[in-house]
């Protein structure tokens, strides 16, 4: 096995780098980096311990829309350490965090900050096709497994 390569994208919707320029609560008390984000969750940063398969509500603010996501911890690392203010070493977290229950307006939202970023990142220029291609060909459907019961 060569080191450096990843292995199979097991994701069901491709992320997007945010790079920590959004910012965000969990649980109303706890703020979060936000570094990642796809239509079915994202990758966050924070100082606190979350346990996998905790369900939690992620308050943020994409493109001018305040949202209240509720979202289940998948996995939870350790994953740098760092001096605060005072000098005091803390440890720095990343959580995945999948996205539970979105309505079709979350949804959207969601779905419009991700083209901005992408368009962000292309400055403008023309942005190929198969960048935006998820989004726009069927990236919005809902897994069966997470579809509200009356849905299915």
């Amino acid at each position: 096995m060569s080191m450096g390569k990843k292995g199979p994208e097991r994701r069901r919707h491709p992320r997007v780098s945010v790079g920590g320029r959004t910012k965000g609560k969990v649980n109303a008390v706890h703020d979060v980096s936000i570094q990642d984000i796809s239509l079915g969750g994202m990758l966050i940063e924070h100082v606190q311990v979350v346990q996998p398969g905790t369900i939690c509500d992620l308050v943020c603010t994409l493109r001018a829309h305040k949202l209240r996501l509720r979202c289940q911890v998948i996995r939870a690392t350790a994953h740098h350490s760092e001096r605060d203010l005072k000098g005091k070493q803390k440890l720095i977290y990343r959580t995945g965090l999948e996205f539970l229950e979105l309505s079709d307006e979350t949804r959207q939202v969601i779905r419009d900050y991700i083209t901005s970023i992408i368009e962000e990142e292309d400055g403008g220029g023309a942005i190929e096709h198969d960048a935006l291609a998820p989004l726009q060909q069927g990236g919005l459907q809902i897994a069966e497994e997470m579809k509200p019961k009356n849905e299915a």
